[in-house]
């Protein structure tokens, strides 16, 4: 079953590209009037075919690709008298450019129209409201904290998420200017990114800027670990949800932090909680004994300045750990409340970091850092205390057979527990078409660079793949939803477009640049010029052929 799903949609993938290539050469073609013999989908035997007028219409047994053959086309070929104002090559110099141009084209054109359907109508966007400023990182020290909202950006106003990511990432090191709104009432700062290193697509170090803020929200989904505090005797539990303080309706973690630190100093907290889909009512009386261990500025804690709760997160408590795993190892289990890491570098040094936000917090444990030893601070009931521990590296194949390393901690947490800011705007005709245009020459842009980036051997030659890559691409973007698969068959429709374009004879790039010879020399090249050229661009076709199909079977099949 999984073949045939992953069939169905490889045949819609490469139908829909190879359709519309071939249209744009065909419809050219006849509006230029050059007499069109054939228009095929597929190669070798014919499945299905039909005549209209001059042209047959077929369906052949190889899908990989199609073909469009006109009058004149081909060097050396006798074409009868009386056709020869019908032959490709008796047209002028700019209809035949067209007519070669225009499979290309008609790639960018099926990617534009994608991207103008999904674009178009209501659409969901991630809101610039800050979910988390992680304590002591760049966006805290300017002032800003969770729940206000950005809206200007080095001058420019920004509506979302990815556009406030893309104007700090680019500017590593560089102080930029905002404006941000806290309720109802705008504030300036400037912020200064840290440079972070970061992986390109390319695999490339590239340096990029952080401020320390997230776009996701702590729900407030309580963990009580301590059985002696005072959220223990007041009756609260494990898995709550506070929607209420002091009559006070609350949504997220940080705003119930920001009540209780408005609480006078001796005063019972009311809280409202719903369990079991029930609204339930509890007073918490806050101690005044601090456990010496836990540090006062936890954001997973929800004390007030001068009181002890024991509320906490349930997004830093232990969920799962997996046996011979190194969280294993270290004797942590479910129930356990991370405070701490302390991160021990080769070099001597070491760092460490209040775990407000398991997610973000723990992100040493990714990428190079992974590599370091770390001491973890853990609460238990009442007792508080610190174990070491060094992940696992352990390599992974992707559903591309791609080989990674990834480092093994071994606990999970509940991942439930985070939410995002979003909200819905209806995006118009007019821009639908300048956001597609946009994201088509931003894949333009990326797929060039992959493309040089592999002339130059940047990019290794055994990262291409062919037809069994794009059997295994469809099914798995096909898994993710219509929107995952479209999203693909626009970059894949960019790439075949791209490619066609490259100066190599039988490639349409190729007939472009004999056009363009023959538009400075003004006359076309010689027959036998022509000929040892296609037979020059055929041997490259079929070196590359040998190559990605090479790769797919070291890949998929041989492992």
């Amino acid at each position: 079953m999984d073949f045939i799903h992953n069939f169905f949609y490889f045949i819609v993938l490469i139908g829909a590209l190879v359709f519309f290539h071939e249209l744009g050469h065909f419809l050219v073609a006849k509006a230029c009037k050059v007499k069109v013999h054939c228009f095929s989908l597929g190669f070798g035997t014919t499945l299905f075919s039909f005549q209209r007028g001059e042209t047959e219409y077929r369906i052949a047994l190889l899908p990989l690709g199609g073909y469009v053959k006109m009058l004149g086309e081909l060097p050396g070929v006798e074409i009868p008298e009386e056709d020869l104002p019908r032959a490709l090559s008796s047209k002028p110099l700019w209809q035949r450019f067209a007519v070669v141009l225009a499979g290309p084209a008609f790639n960018f054109i099926l990617a534009f129209i994608i991207y103008f359907c999904m674009f178009l109508g209501n659409q969901t966007f991630m809101d610039t409201r800050v979910g988390v400023v992680s304590h002591g990182d760049p966006a805290w020290e300017a002032g800003l904290r969770p729940g206000d909202k950005i809206v200007e950006v080095n001058g420019q106003a920004v509506e979302a998420w990815g556009d406030l990511r893309e104007e700090i990432a680019g500017r590593p090191g560089e102080s930029i200017p905002m404006v941000y709104e806290r309720k109802g009432q705008r504030h300036a700062t400037t912020v200064l990114p840290e440079t972070h290193q970061e992986e390109n697509l390319f695999k490339e170090q590239e340096s990029r800027g952080r401020i320390g803020i997230s776009l996701q929200y702590v729900k407030p989904v309580i963990a009580v670990v301590d059985p002696r505090s005072p959220a223990a005797e007041a009756g609260l539990q494990s898995d709550d949800v506070i929607v209420g303080v002091e009559g006070q309706a609350i949504e997220a973690w940080h705003e119930l932090r920001a009540v209780l630190r408005a609480i006078p100093k001796g005063e019972s907290v009311s809280l409202t909680v719903t369990r079991d889909e029930q609204e339930r009512s509890f007073v918490v009386r806050p101690n005044a004994a601090f456990p010496p261990e836990l540090d006062r500025e936890l954001f997973s804690s929800a004390d007030t300045p001068w009181g002890y709760t024991g509320i906490c997160s349930k997004g830093t408590v232990i969920e799962e750990v997996a046996e011979g795993t190194p969280a294993y190892q270290a004797g942590l289990a479910p129930g356990d409340r991370l405070t701490k890491i302390v991160m021990n570098k080769k070099d001597g040094t070491f760092s460490e970091r209040l775990i407000g936000v398991w997610e973000i917090d723990l992100a040493a444990f990714h990428g190079a850092d992974a590599r370091n030893d770390f001491v973890l601070t853990i609460q238990r009931g009442v007792e508080v205390f610190s174990r070491p521990l060094r992940l696992l590296a352990k390599e992974e194949v992707d559903d591309l057979k791609n080989v990674s390393t990834r480092y093994v901690f071994g606990a999970t947490n509940d991942r439930t527990v985070l939410g995002s800011y979003t909200f819905e705007r209806v995006i118009g005709p007019g821009e639908a078409v300048g956001r597609a245009l946009d994201q088509v020459g931003e894949d333009t842009t990326l797929i060039g660079t992959g493309i040089a980036k592999l002339v130059q051997g940047t990019v290794p030659m055994d990262s291409m793949g062919g037809p069994i890559m794009l059997f295994v691409f469809a099914g798995k973007s096909a898994e993710h939803g219509i929107q995952s698969f479209l999203r693909m068959l626009a970059i894949i429709s960019v790439n075949l477009g791209l490619f066609n374009l490259l100066p190599v004879p039988v490639l349409d790039g190729g007939h472009l640049m004999l056009f363009l010879i023959e538009g400075i020399r003004r006359k076309p090249p010689s027959i036998r010029f022509r000929e040892i050229t296609n037979m020059v661009g055929i041997a490259i076709l079929l070196l590359l052929m040998v190559l990605v199909f090479s790769n797919d079977i070291m890949r998929f099949v041989l492992g």
